[in-house]
């Protein structure tokens, strides 16, 4: 067995057992804390394992942190398994709150809202992870080896982690087809800009849960939804709020809105219904750009390879988002003949520092000229990395640097950035 993970360089239960087992004998008990900040697997699908484990020694890192400040109780932190997305701390068996089982889950359930607290304060960890911490108590007998004690009480850990997590399932359940019956969810928009003249050309309207809710965030509201199965009940309110809201805009901007594979099988979404929402609202169906990630097209090429030719037929603008992270040929692109690519913040990211990112960039450019589509490059955060995509001759951008997602009224007052 591993003793060592050697991608995050953590130590696993394997490397502690005989240090464990003689605190047990030498002290009477230990107490085994799991922290689950599990992903679903959304980061590693989409952005890759060196990705995740960024985000899981940064999770342990702030860990450390709290431990460091006393917050947290002092012990030794392990990864037991590579696949597991479960972070142990065996806790020093002189804290005062492992004499009593009760404490000890008091324990847990304090460490569990500090950890939400840290992902609500990271924008971009909230939403990817979700927080759970169970205890288990191992205490010494003398009748059962060591190993089995140290691995129950790890197992009484992660049963109790799993019992919170279904608990909050089903109630995150409850709320969210709460908010959707009430239709609490609300719109924000994030600028589209022209990266010549710093003019607005559009705007890709975002949604958030309730206000002050757990799963105000985007990502968190999203992935609730997928997993309790209401993503088309959801995705029917944010496409209505944000076509009211933006019908409200005094000027012609392009509209963008993100479409899930939930939404290719939606019959009011592909019937007349919407057609006819777009209408009654006054907008224009030119206006509208519809939203699919490369990886959602190439998963489900076949089924929105039709969605998406009955939506031109109707005069709708199709973009494919997240260019460069998914599995699409440039074939597969070339069939959408989609009016804009969106090349996503990964691939921005550094795009100063990193000639092959500039190199590719320049190619998959040439590309979009010929098949006569525009590019949107996402994720722009400095100036170093607007001034490439400018010399590059990138046409339009977005990103936290011209602006951040904001309400209607705000983009109404802002219409150019200067560069």
């Amino acid at each position: 067995m591993r003793l060592y993970d050697r991608d995050t360089g953590l130590p696993t239960v394997a490397t502690l057992t005989e240090e464990l087992g003689q605190q047990i004998q030498n002290r009477g008990s230990i107490a085994a804390l799991i922290f689950r900040p599990g992903s679903d697997g959304k980061v590693e699908e989409v952005w890759g394992w060196e990705a995740y484990d960024d985000l899981l020694l940064d999770f342990v890192r702030r860990l450390k942190a709290f431990q460091a400040d006393g917050i947290v109780p002092t012990g030794t932190f392990c990864l037991p398994y590579v696949r597991s997305d479960e972070i142990i701390l065996m806790v020093n068996p002189d804290e005062p709150f492992l004499s009593d089982s009760g404490a000890l889950e008091q324990k847990a359930a304090e460490l569990d809202q500090l950890i939400r607290g840290y992902l609500a304060e990271r924008a971009d960890l909230s939403g990817r992870f979700r927080a759970f911490v169970g205890a288990g108590r191992i205490a010494f007998d003398p009748k059962h080896r060591l190993e089995r004690l140290i691995y129950r009480g790890i197992q009484d850990a992660r049963d109790q982690v799993t019992r919170k997590t279904v608990r909050a399932e089903i109630r995150g359940g409850e709320l969210l087809q709460a908010a959707i019956a009430r239709r609490d969810i609300f719109s924000v928009f994030q600028p589209v800009f022209d990266l010549v003249t710093g003019e607005m050309i559009g705007m890709e309207a975002l949604s958030r849960g309730p206000r002050g809710s757990e799963f105000e965030a985007g990502e968190t509201l999203f992935s609730l939804a997928d997993r309790t199965d209401l993503l088309v009940q959801l995705e029917r309110v944010c496409r209505q709020n944000s076509l009211e809201a933006a019908s409200a805009a005094s000027s012609g901007l392009q509209i963008f809105l993100n479409l899930s594979p939930a939404a290719a099988s939606d019959p009011e979404f592909l019937g007349p219904e919407f057609l006819e929402l777009v209408a009654s609202l006054g907008l224009s169906p030119d206006r509208i750009v519809l939203e699919i990630t490369e990886r959602t097209y190439a998963v489900y090429e076949g089924l929105f390879r039709e969605v998406l030719a009955r939506f031109r037929q109707q005069r709708f603008r199709i973009a494919v988002d997240d260019v460069g992270t998914g599995y699409s040929s440039l074939s597969s692109l070339a069939e959408i003949e989609p009016d804009y690519l969106k090349f996503d913040n990964v691939f921005v990211r550094g795009i100063d520092r990193r000639r092959t990112k500039q190199d590719l960039l320049e190619a998959l450019l040439s590309f979009a000229r010929k098949m006569k589509t525009n590019v949107i490059a996402e994720g722009i955060e400095t100036r170093e990395e607007l001034k490439v995509l400018q010399s590059l001759g990138v046409p339009y951008g977005q990103g936290f640097l011209l602006a951040r997602p904001m309400p209607l009224a705000d983009v109404e007052k802002l219409r150019r950035v200067r560069l």
